[in-house]
């Protein structure tokens, strides 16, 4: 082989000399990590602290009857449930108030209007914190189920833990085939710069928490500002965790098994602009940092395509065999090691999933989800749930809906 060729060659070893280390890391992360499940110990002290629950909705009549259904049937014994139905168009506040029938414990607040300054969730559940009478405020998504003993489990976790924060990464519902592919690789290229064994460190300033489940004290909420103080963050649980942390008080992230699942994208195109908002904002819009993500998935990974198709070629050809040769079990050991690693992280974040083996179709869907949230850094331009928010401008809003009828409250925001 020649000079450029021997070049080629060791640069590509060291490529896949990568993913030995990243498959012994992974391995070695989820065997220390602790999974919550129907086996965990339950809450059992004799005065429950009060948990209030808030659920923001903005069009989410798809999935507000079956989570407020699986809120109101929490075992936890002192609880109030507060749904606010922020300016939603398909009937969302309706759904809610029906599901939640006669139940003392529900109330249905409407919001009309998102003030400037703010993003429309941060908004909501802001408004709905200063309504709670709960020493304990449990923020959730609409698109999360949750077994009749989950909140009991999480309150006894981090009571055990002797956490203010407790939050969790559920595991997927996964209902068509992008979800399938794409979603497990987009929750671990946001991991990646998150990994917990650190957020877990209270030496260290890194914090995370998932604001599909996010269980706080009040007192530490209070102390850290709430989300007044993240008002214009697209992923405010990362910056109110970190507003947590900084201000001394404790936070945990627990991996969970059949007691919530969540399901955060129902197709492609969600997929793409939903994720591509998670890493613009969680990585602080910083195009440098998604730029190195961009890297590490076409250096890592698709650089090990491109030297199987490289090496078909060139013995189809008959161009440097030597190379060739070396090049093609060189990819399909890079190929084999990336299957293992990806199989850990798919059946991680979806339980029994059989769909690892497509991750170079996954990876390409990734590819598009980081250069969308890198365009979002250079204009400053996010779209969401339909609101347009630029940088340092005022939300562009819809109009406001007419109040629906039907006892729930009215919240006028100022404008």
């Amino acid at each position: 082989m020649s000079a450029t060729e021997s070049t080629i060659l060791w640069i590509y070893v060291a490529i896949v000399a990568i993913w030995p280390i990243r498959l012994v890391v992974l391995w070695w992360i989820l065997r220390r990590q602790e999974f919550l499940d129907e086996s965990a110990p339950r809450f059992e002290l004799t005065e429950a602290p009060r948990v209030t629950a808030i659920l923001p909705c903005k069009d989410e009549a798809n999935y507000v009857g079956n989570c407020l259904s699986s809120v109101a049937s929490q075992s936890y014994p002192s609880l109030e449930i507060i749904v606010v139905d922020d300016r939603s168009r398909d009937g969302t506040g309706e759904i809610a108030r029906r599901v939640a029938g006669g139940d003392p414990r529900i109330r249905v607040v409407t919001i009309e209007d998102l003030p400037p300054g703010w993003t429309g969730k941060t908004h909501a559940m802001h408004h709905a914190a200063g309504l709670a009478t709960g020493e304990w405020l449990w923020f959730l998504d609409a698109d999360t189920l949750h077994a009749p003993d989950s909140l009991s489990i999480l309150m006894e976790y981090g009571r055990k833990q002797g956490a203010d924060l407790v939050s969790l990464l559920p595991e997927l519902r996964c209902e068509t085939f992008w979800e399938r592919v794409v979603q497990p690789l987009g929750g671990i290229v946001l991991m990646q710069s998150f990994p917990l064994t650190v957020v877990h460190r209270d030496s260290s300033p890194l914090a995370f928490a998932n604001g599909q489940y996010i269980l706080i004290r009040r007192t530490a909420y209070d102390a850290s500002g709430g989300h007044a103080a993240v008002r214009e963050r697209f992923v405010e649980d990362i910056a109110l965790a970190g507003r947590v942390k900084s201000a001394g008080y404790r936070i945990r992230v627990a991996l969970v098994r059949g007691i919530v699942t969540c399901r955060m994208y129902a197709g492609l195109g969600q997929l793409v602009r939903g994720w591509s908002r998670i890493l613009y904002d969680a990585l602080d819009r910083r195009a440098s940092r998604l730029v190195l993500r961009l890297l590490d998935v076409l250096v890592f990974c698709q650089a090990g395509h491109v030297a199987l198709l490289a090496s078909l070629v060139m013995l189809a050809a008959g161009l440097a065999p030597a190379l060739a040769w070396r090049l093609l079990g060189l990819s399909a050991l890079h190929h084999a090691l990336m299957f293992l690693v990806f199989r850990m992280i798919y059946r991680t974040s979806v339980p029994g999933s059989r769909y690892a083996a497509l991750f170079p179709l996954g990876n390409v869907v990734i590819d598009a989800i980081l250069v969308r949230a890198i365009r979002s850094c250079l204009t400053g331009r996010v779209t969401w749930r339909g609101t347009d928010y630029g940088a340092g401008d005022r939300a562009m809003r819809r109009p406001a809906e007419a109040v629906t009828p039907g006892g729930n409250e009215v919240y006028h925001a100022e404008t």
